[in-house]
């Protein structure tokens, strides 16, 4: 049985889409649909069954899953123990991490580590979702989080405060009261239950026109002129000021994190170790009235 057939039926379940389980391979929908279609001709049974677009087990994909996995595991610890060896700075190095992050700050980031370490070549995934990294689909991952996930190592590279932000026309006060009588912009969906917005909804007092459940959209809105937004500082794009930072808010803590079994590979090592120190120092997320680590 192809590995590559358990490779496209995990990414199925996980996802429950063809379209998301490709983007997951980075292989064509064509390609996880005939891995899928092989499959179930060797297995001889139906695993998926389509209801209103999505991919859903059958009972004989169910009975499969588990199987699957282990399978899927047992290739994973053979590749890790071959990459284990791998003592060279050069070669392949998959990076995810938050859209706001590969927009704004990695990109330079990037480009200076290219220059130092022309050998070893960068591959980011932007996602605010977390990568299966076990199945190797993501080397390294850059994470806002209280915790990082229990299966990765790694560290705390610094936390991020929040603040709020307009444009240089909007209200010329730091003043909390003050600017909690003006426009806001709201969030919405899953963003809505975020602290810094339950705190603007309980506190604002002004009026709310526009809403997001994206931050780099809140920002973007913020700069047409719509209102106030609360931003972390890695969300202050270009034209946007920062009028005061929110005390109260706990700040995001940014991790910089791998597999276990992969933190000893010289590639994975010096590169999460630049990543870590670059985005330590940048200035772009340091705030004048907190320290940050």
């Amino acid at each position: 049985m192809d590995w590559n057939y358990m490779k496209s039926f995990l990414a199925i379940a996980e996802t429950g889409s063809l379209e998301q389980a490709s983007q997951k391979l980075r292989v064509s929908s064509t390609t996880v649909f005939r891995h899928i279609h092989a499959l179930e001709k060797e297995t001889g049974a139906r695993l998926f069954d389509r209801v209103r677009g999505d991919y859903q087990l059958t009972e004989a994909g169910a009975d499969m899953l588990h199987p699957a996995r282990q399978i899927m595991n047992s290739f994973d610890a053979i590749n890790l123990n071959i990459s284990g060896r791998d003592v060279s700075p050069s070669g392949l190095v998959r990076i995810t991490a938050p859209t706001s992050f590969s927009y704004f700050l990695l990109p330079d980031c990037f480009a200076r580590f290219h220059t130092e370490h022309p050998d070893i070549q960068l591959e980011l995934l932007t996602s605010n979702q977390e990568f299966n990294m076990t199945q190797r689909y993501a080397d390294i991952a850059i994470r806002v989080a209280s915790h990082p996930p229990e299966h990765l190592v790694g560290r705390e590279v610094r936390k991020i405060s929040w603040a709020i932000y307009g444009t240089s026309d909007d209200v010329a006060t730091d003043d909390l009261d003050v600017l909690l009588q003006q426009n806001f912009i709201g969030a919405c969906g899953t963003l809505r239950s975020h602290p810094v917005f339950t705190w603007l909804e309980k506190c604002h007092r002004g009026k709310i026109h526009q809403q997001s459940d994206d931050l780099i959209a809140m920002a973007q809105l913020a700069l047409s002129g719509c209102g106030f937004a609360c931003l972390p500082t890695d969300l202050a794009i270009p034209g946007l000021k920062r009028i005061t930072v929110l005390k109260d808010i706990a700040p995001n803590r940014l991790w910089v994190l791998t597999h276990p079994d992969l933190r000893h590979i010289e590639r994975i090592k010096l590169t999460m170790r630049w990543i870590a120190s670059t985005l330590k120092n940048e200035p772009k997320l340091s705030t004048p009235e907190i320290h940050t680590a």
